[in-house]
């Protein structure tokens, strides 16, 4: 289950589809809701309203794609995993905590929100406001991936997502985990990470 990053549409996501089908790994992708860009304050409104926000709903598209994929007769069902770049790499581990069928999840240049950090700071205390931020922020979920495992990929010169945050996330996560570096200057998949890519995905699918 490929989940692009935001503002990227299915289409612009077939070159690392392709890559991964050339390996022998179907994959299916979607455009995300608001072609994943996101809102906070305004998914906040919804939540506070008993609305669900969108970035609930679009977790639950990645967990139905999979469903998809599962009941394909060419398919191997136990063997779904989740990968997504960037805001859809956050989708990505949220999807497969929640999806206990999942082999596993590989995250391409993200990160969390930094929630407990907030909290811890005072910036955020309301009650209300702390669950609506923890439902979002993949960095609540990571605990619930074991004993899965956690594969992150990440560009030390990332334009966009410093490397820093990406070691936050990553330090939060309890084993079996891994995270790789490369130094392509630009945000998101670069084939620099393919190897990193077949070999992990090689050993989930095993």
């Amino acid at each position: 289950m490929l989940i692009p990053g935001a503002t990227v549409t299915k289409e612009r996501e077939q070159g690392l589809a392709k890559y991964l089908c050339v390996l022998g790994y179907a994959t299916i992708t979607l455009d995300q809701r608001n072609l994943g860009a996101t809102n906070p304050q305004v998914d906040l409104q919804m939540f506070l309203k008993g609305e669900e926000p969108t970035e609930h709903k679009m977790v639950y598209d990645a967990i139905a794609s999979a469903e998809i994929l599962r009941g394909r007769p060419e398919i191997d069902p136990d063997l779904i995993i989740y990968a997504g770049e960037s805001n859809g790499g956050r989708v990505a581990i949220i999807a497969c905590a929640l999806d206990a069928k999942a082999r596993g999840v590989i995250a391409i240049s993200t990160c969390g929100y930094g929630t407990d950090a907030a909290i811890a700071s005072g910036e955020l205390s309301d009650p209300e406001m702390v669950r609506f931020y923890r439902s979002i922020d993949p960095d609540t979920y990571l605990s619930k991936i074991t004993p899965r495992k956690l594969v992150m990929i990440h560009s030390l010169n990332d334009t966009v997502i410093p490397y820093e945050y990406a070691e936050e996330t990553y330090a939060g996560a309890s084993q079996p985990k891994i995270l790789y570096t490369v130094g392509c200057a630009k945000h998101g998949y670069c084939t620099e990470m393919n190897a990193f890519l077949e070999k992990e995905l090689r050993g989930m699918s095993s």
